[in-house]
């Protein structure tokens, strides 16, 4: 398989969307005139996609015929995760189908195939240094049914008394992604007086794809 570089707006995939029925799930799309197949392409949420020639492999030519049969394209679900779906133009050439390279993000969505929970838990790490400080030390642990980036969380600190919600304090960035399992995020120095607590970072993104639970 080729690859052209996208030149005329006119033949952009736009206006990508999914819907979620029970095990499958259907990504759907506006059309560009003149074009009735396409390249679809599926990632991790958290990989860049390169268009190297495994990520070429995978990719799905698609008909329009197909997705009117289907009403989209359509996958079974196997697994609560997410991911990132392209759909790229394709131009028949004489031996090839071509891929028109498509990069300006509106032929990309991000699926949740389920709403995974997040667990967080925090505790103040113990010392004898620390009975005679002003500060105390906490450590953060996630606990994650899938990956995560870095970017979906944030901690929040608030004096005299817990934050309730990513607005009402102080608010912090983790500075790694966080993997299935458990993560313990590196430990962190707030004053005795200070509270903290964990938050989705952007609600309108990510409120709806995750449950945020303290143990």
């Amino acid at each position: 398989m080729k690859i052209i570089e996208f030149e005329d707006g006119s033949s952009e995939i736009c206006e990508i969307s999914c819907e979620v029925e029970k095990d499958r799930l259907y990504i759907r799309w506006k059309w560009p005139k003149n074009t009735d197949i396409v390249y679809v392409m599926k990632t991790d949420n958290l990989d860049d996609l390169s268009l190297n020639d495994a990520e070429l492999k995978s990719a799905k030519l698609y008909t329009m015929e197909e997705y009117k049969e289907f009403n989209g394209y359509c996958e079974s679900i196997k697994e609560i995760n997410q991911y990132r779906y392209y759909v790229f133009p394709a131009v028949e050439s004489d031996d090839d189908i071509l891929l028109v390279k498509q990069n300006n993000g509106k032929n990309q969505i991000v699926v949740s195939t389920g709403k995974p929970d997040i667990y967080y838990d925090i505790k103040e790490v113990k010392s004898l240094k620390g009975l005679f400080s002003k500060d105390k030390k906490l450590q953060i642990t996630i606990k994650s049914e899938i990956p995560l980036h870095k970017d979906v969380l944030c901690y929040v600190k608030k004096r005299d008394s817990y934050p309730v919600n990513n607005k009402d304090g102080i608010s912090f960035d983790f500075i790694c992604d966080i993997h299935v399992g458990i993560n313990e995020m590196p430990e962190i120095t707030v004053k005795k007086d200070e509270y903290v607590k964990v938050f989705i970072k952007d609600i309108d993104k990510y409120g709806g794809s995750y449950r945020l639970k303290q143990i």
